[in-house]
């Protein structure tokens, strides 16, 4: 399997905003969309919540838990973080930053595209947290 599919995580240093905020790790992302005429793939950063338990409780965070059923695309309860939009291009090697050809799984993965798509459609994503990052800048960072 040599595609990206919405579900499979990528691990990435990118740029966080549009101040310049860059990654200093690897992070893992979680791909919430593909769109293919804009040619595009949206992701959203995971984050684990160990020692951040209290970040559940923001509307801004969907929490997805690592078991029932076990997940293999993350190994720690997480959430992943909805108050921001970040697409980057699509490209041939992007594939070279998927984790695994595994998703998460199909009950979790429709339940977090829900509350991602209803965050995005009840509160305005502040512009600066709206992110678009080419392939020269993306391959820049890693």
């Amino acid at each position: 399997m040599n595609y990206l599919e919405v579900g499979q995580v990528l691990s990435l240093k990118i740029r966080f905003n549009n101040s310049g905020t860059i990654s200093q790790t690897n992070h893992p992302y979680l791909i919430i969309d593909i769109d293919t005429e804009l040619n595009t793939v949206e992701i959203a950063q995971i984050d684990s919540l160990a020692g951040k338990e209290y970040k559940a409780a923001f509307k801004s965070n969907k929490v997805i838990y690592c078991t029932d059923p076990i997940e293999t695309v993350i190994d720690k309860d997480s959430y992943i973080q909805m108050d921001n939009t970040i697409k980057i291009e699509m490209y041939h090697d992007l594939v070279l930053y998927r984790r695994q050809t595994d998703k998460l799984s199909q009950s979790k993965l429709a339940d977090v595209l829900k509350s991602y798509k209803a965050y995005h459609n009840k509160y305005q994503i502040d512009e600066n947290k709206q992110v678009y990052i080419d392939k020269s800048e993306l391959e820049s960072l890693q």
